[in-house]
């Protein structure tokens, strides 16, 4: 079944660089599937013998009863996905294997027999099911905040909240979109759209009820919007049926995604006719769309369930909504619609067309704002330096606007991801020029563009600038020279954020680093010894800050996780907490910003730092940005059988230079954001 549904997906979009990786990765993996009791025995010996001593009974450590956990494996068959809680277990006992951080230094490691060992049996049981891939059952997803009143300013052709602030540092009071609605909670993906933490959320009904009314409101007083709606700037004294019900189809087509039914448009009539008859037809009118907007149909993004267990393509409407929002952040527009009517959307130059258009589109600015900020963080800039209420001060603004300009020029000129560790040019703001050098900038460098520049209105210049008194001018491309800056783990704003009030910290920044860039979270060991204890234990009066950590990391509770942190944290302390570039400390003993990385490779600059990373761990911050891009489209954290997929997109986008718009071209053509699986999967 797997099979044909990735053929389908070949045959209708050309898309055989993707689907053919899995094809053959699937091919394989159904041959290793043939010794699967074997294995099964085998990782059975290897826990025994390595984990029970530790990891047994009521007294277990890290409350990880490995013993329970093999017994519960018994009762899932090998064409069964294993539970979730079962699964997780399964994946913290992996990270740990494949990170040498158990069994602890002072016992026997696995030999490397016994971690292919693992490693093949986990790939059996975990990321496949009965030999085969497969994506999980697919969960069903409600919009977010964003998204919920992105989609109304496109319904309605309206702005929801001010416009860009061309001022300097200014206060801007909460409008009533940001009053009424409760902050979200980002879920085990990162996001804020994870479908399992936005189920444990409330639905904020009445905020809705509030934020649609307003929207009417204002849709009512703006002849364009009614334009568009209607067809006229103002709403005629009396509608006929047959232009009742035109409006009428033609906004729930738009509303529910294509997917309205002749149920809904009679709801949607009888509405307005019940209302028009002891009100305005305005009033009636705004009834009628905000009975509409108060649809689940609306508020949900229901697919068609088969009840299936194997894969199945989703309706060319439901891929529509998919790669809208994944792309925009938004509902799809008229033509994305009208290509899915025509059963061509996913033919691959029409795709390929809408794709293309889509990112150019002004709410491109979406894959900066939301995956990009959420992911790095950088989002935690203006919401955290709200001083007193007097603003975001001008140069945490522009801190902030870097790293977005940053990213948008990732996607909208097609950059390489290595980028982000290192690259030939920054977006650099006027505000923080002194903090980088004036002799570390060099002139731009000339990059072409492969979309549109969406950001182009917000430097306001010429006689556009007139009344405007202390006006905000954005930051600028720059090239950049010397072996201080390039990439963003240097930049300003993330060197803000991974540092302490009015203090650097290399703990911080190295656990950022890894996990923000490589992928790697670590977990902090239960019991870390205080740092106070290594303090009381030095004999010097005043210790420096390396003596102090290096005499904490020298506790076998935290050596562990150090030895991949200090290395990476110290190597950055040439950057104050600004971003600054410093050689001394405020006391004036030098800063050292050399070390040894686990690979065994030694650095001395941040600059030779950023080169192993760009070579000795490539390929996991190529990964890393790959499986933040898939869980921001799926809507959910990862799990294991999706790694056939990641896979075949890493093969995708080393073919293709490391790019950053073939990451996104490989997760549109891939069966997780193509098909459905149902529960019982």
């Amino acid at each position: 079944m797997f099979q044909k549904v990735l053929l389908q997906i070949t045959k209708r979009r050309g898309c055989a660089a993707v689907a053919g990786l899995i094809c053959s990765a699937l091919i394989s993996q159904v041959v290793r599937a043939e010794d699967g009791r074997e294995i099964d025995f085998a990782v059975r010996e290897l826990v025994s013998e390595h984990c029970l001593d530790c990891h047994q009974g009521e007294a277990a450590e890290a409350s990880l009863d490995l013993a329970a956990v093999l017994a519960s494996m018994r009762d899932v068959s090998r064409d069964q996905t294993i539970p979730p809680g079962l699964l997780d277990v399964w994946v913290r006992v992996e990270k740990v294997v494949t990170q040498r951080r158990m069994p602890p230094t002072d016992q026997d490691t696995l030999s490397a027999d016994e971690l292919v060992a693992f490693d093949k049996w986990f790939h059996q049981r975990l990321v496949l099911r009965g030999g085969v891939p497969h994506i999980g059952s697919t969960r069903l997803r409600r919009l977010t905040h964003e998204e919920f009143i992105a989609s109304l300013e496109d319904l309605l052709g309206i702005k929801m909240r001010n416009g860009y602030n061309h001022l300097q540092s200014v206060h801007v009071e909460k409008g009533l979109v940001d009053r009424v609605l409760p902050t979200e909670v980002p879920g085990e993906s990162g996001f804020v759209n994870d479908v399992d933490a936005m189920a444990s959320q409330p639905v904020p009904l009445l905020g809705y009820m509030k934020c649609i009314d307003f929207a009417l409101l204002k849709m009512a007083g703006n002849p364009e919007s009614m334009e568009m709606i209607t067809g006229g700037s103002d709403l005629p004294k009396s509608l006929s049926q047959d232009q009742l019900r035109q409006i009428a189809k033609q906004f729930l087509n738009r509303a529910l995604r294509g997917q309205a039914t002749s149920h809904h448009l009679e709801q949607a009539i009888a509405c307005y006719e019940k209302a028009v008859e002891e009100k305005t037809p305005l009033v009636a009118f705004k009834s009628m769309l905000r009975t509409i907007l108060l649809l689940p149909e609306f508020h949900y993004r229901l697919e068609t369930v088969k009840n299936e267990t194997a894969p199945y393509l989703t309706s060319n409407f439901e891929f529509a909504t998919r790669l809208s929002y994944f792309l925009t952040g938004s509902t799809p527009d008229d033509k994305l619609l009208k290509a899915a009517a025509a059963g061509k959307l996913r033919e691959a130059n029409n795709l390929d067309a809408q794709v293309s258009r889509l990112m150019s589109a002004p709410r491109r600015l979406s894959l900066s704002e939301s995956f990009a900020a959420q992911w790095i963080g950088f989002d935690g800039l203006l919401s955290e330096k709200d001083s007193g209420g007097r603003g975001v001060p001008t140069t945490v603004r522009a801190q902030y606007d870097e790293l977005l300009y940053f990213f948008d020029e990732l996607f909208k000129s097609d950059r390489s991801l290595l980028e982000l560790i290192d690259s030939d040019w920054m977006y650099i703001s006027n505000y923080t020029l002194s903090l980088y050098g004036k002799d570390q900038v060099a002139p731009s460098p000339a990059i072409e563009p492969l979309h549109a520049n969406v950001l182009q209105d917000r430097a306001l210049k010429g006689n556009a600038r007139r009344g405007i008194e202390r006006i905000y001018d954005p930051p600028a491309l720059r090239g950049v020279q010397g072996d201080r800056y390039g990439g963003i783990i240097t930049s300003a704003g993330v060197m803000s954020l991974t540092s302490a009030p009015q203090r650097t910290s290399p703990v911080r920044r190295g656990v950022w680093i890894l996990d923000r860039m490589l992928g790697q979270p670590l977990e902090a060991p239960e019991n870390v010894p205080p740092i106070e204890n290594a303090i009381r234990d030095l004999p010097a009066e005043n210790p420096g800050k390396l003596e102090i950590i290096q005499a904490h990391t020298a506790m076998p509770g935290c050596r562990v996780c150090h030895k991949d942190i200090d290395p990476i944290g110290f190597g950055l302390e040439n950057f104050d907490s600004s971003g600054r570039w410093r050689t001394v400390y405020r006391d004036k003993t030098l800063v050292s910003s050399e070390g040894t990385l686990p690979s065994g490779k030694r650095f001395t600059s941040p600059r030779e730092l950023k080169q192993l990373l760009m070579t000795d761990y490539r390929d996991l911050v190529v990964r890393n940005f790959i499986r933040r891009m898939m869980a921001y489209a799926f809507g959910r954290a990862l799990r294991p059988y999706d790694r056939v997929t990641e896979d075949a997109i890493f093969e995708h986008v080393v073919k293709h230079g490391y790019r950053s718009n073939s990451v996104i071209r490989a997760i549109i053509d891939s069966p997780q954001f193509n098909c459905r699986q149902d529960e019982g999967s």
